[in-house]
């Protein structure tokens, strides 16, 4: 009973170490934190045809803001051939924020654009609509049921034409008055 109470004594014993080795000791199985990046768009289902806005937050290993940063951006993925983004390079902000424009082009679907900022990076997707930008559904007014309260078209004709002879004569008018202001 003695040899197996020394060994749980012992077992215990090098627990204890090897717990405090592993939380006081510099060793790690895993890479200390380099920072992080995230990135968002003005709109994530922009219309064919126009232009978001990409913001980007780098973060340094501690998750303070990143400032000065050097951050280039590129266009990864696309349905067609007519995306652009502007590149850069831009450095981040005092908040770790660099901003750029993406013009999404005129095919529908997803676009990808990645950033690096130093050795880290992101990517952040749009899904591109289809349909012109500003597109606007007209519809013609309503014009009556046809009863006889409204005004039949030759009678708003008739009108239109009496305006127009006034106007013309009132503009014959005042020619006249003004050729003879000048020729006195």
């Amino acid at each position: 009973m003695k040899w197996s109470s020394i060994g749980a004594k012992l077992a215990g014993l090098a627990a204890g170490f090897l717990l405090v080795g592993t939380l006081g000791g510099t060793a790690s199985a895993y890479p200390p934190p380099t920072g992080s990046v995230s990135m968002s768009t003005s709109s994530s289902t922009p219309a064919a045809g126009t232009s978001v806005t990409i913001s980007t937050t780098v973060l340094n290993q501690f998750g303070s803001p990143a400032f000065g940063l050097s951050c280039t951006f590129a266009v990864i993925s696309q349905p067609g051939s007519g995306a652009l983004v502007d590149a850069g390079p831009k450095l981040t902000n005092d908040n770790g924020v660099v901003s750029t424009s993406l013009n999404v082009g005129t095919t529908a679907g997803s676009i990808v654009v990645g950033a690096n900022c130093g050795t880290l990076s992101g990517q952040v997707s749009v899904n591109v609509q289809s349909g012109a930008p500003g597109t606007v559904q007209l519809r013609l007014p309503a014009t009556g049921t046809g009863s006889e309260e409204a005004p039949s078209g030759l009678m708003l004709l008739a009108v239109l034409m009496a305006t127009g002879i006034g106007c013309v004569a009132a503009g014959q008018s005042l020619r006249i008055a003004m050729k003879r202001a000048r020729g006195s």
